[in-house]
């Protein structure tokens, strides 16, 4: 009998080439995907994830990992992860995408400063 595949977050999207297909890589996507849910429930609006074999005469065999944040706000994080194992890829793109998430979240909490400089601060 068929194992049954565990369901996705309805805001995530896989795609790629048959590394998508892998049924632990699409576990391992499917809980760094909540990870970041549980991260910044107010955040995230749609995940992509697009994971692809590539082939370079430099470096060779390589895995690409890209995952696409688009958020609430009109605002979109993309980050690229290149790694020789495709497990090591997918950590590593989410890990990423995380540090940039907190630092557009650190960006929308901070005050934002006068738009024109007064006169008294340029010595007038």
């Amino acid at each position: 009998m068929a194992k049954a595949m565990t369901p996705l977050p309805p805001n995530l999207h896989i795609g790629g080439d048959m590394l998508a297909l892998d049924r632990g890589l699409r576990g391992l996507i499917a809980t760094q995907a909540r990870e970041i849910e549980t991260f910044f429930p107010d955040r995230t609006a749609e995940l992509r994830v697009n994971i692809v074999e590539e082939f370079d005469q430099a470096r060779g065999h390589q895995v690409r990992c890209e995952v696409v944040a688009a958020l609430a706000d009109r605002r979109q994080v993309i980050v690229r992860e290149f790694r020789k194992q495709a497990r090591e890829a997918v950590t590593e793109a989410f890990a990423a995408t995380k540090v940039q998430l907190r630092r557009l979240r650190r960006r929308a909490i901070l005050p934002v400063g006068p738009s024109t400089p007064s006169l008294s601060s340029a010595g007038i």
